[in-house]
């Protein structure tokens, strides 16, 4: 028996063009890092663009992992991935974000990091006062 609906992925399940503060970018900065990476590391005959966009992506990360940059960097290092990432990435859904100021974040515990790897914890919901 199967489901009427198929069941989400996890890529389908984030919001489409969410707001991203510097830990998301540089999480999802990573994840096309790492794809590269594998590409350069067992393709046959790896794309051209592998090796000219790779260095860039991780000094980006190496960046974005470091102290807070201003929101108008953000947006600079946003738009040039976008452009970048293009001519080698179909899924433009994954650069489509919002670049926003930084969330308040809980620390990752033990459970998320298992589960989630280097994926930021989702932030803290803001609690309405009356």
């Amino acid at each position: 028996m199967t489901a009427p609906f198929p069941r989400p992925t996890r890529a389908q399940q984030r919001p489409g063009h969410p707001d991203a503060d510097q830990a998301e970018l540089a999480y999802r900065i990573g994840c096309d890092a790492a794809a590269l990476r594998h590409e350069c590391t067992y393709a046959d005959v790896p794309h051209p663009i592998c090796h000219e966009l790779l260095p860039w992506l991780t000094a980006v990360q190496r960046s974005l992992h470091g102290p807070p940059l201003p929101l108008e960097a953000l947006r600079e290092v946003a738009d040039r991935w976008r452009r970048c990432r293009a001519a080698y990435f179909a899924d433009e859904d994954w650069a489509a974000v919002r670049v926003v100021a930084p969330f308040d974040r809980p620390t990752p515990s033990v459970w998320w990091r298992l589960r989630h790897g280097r994926e930021p914890c989702p932030p803290r919901l803001q609690e309405e006062r009356p």
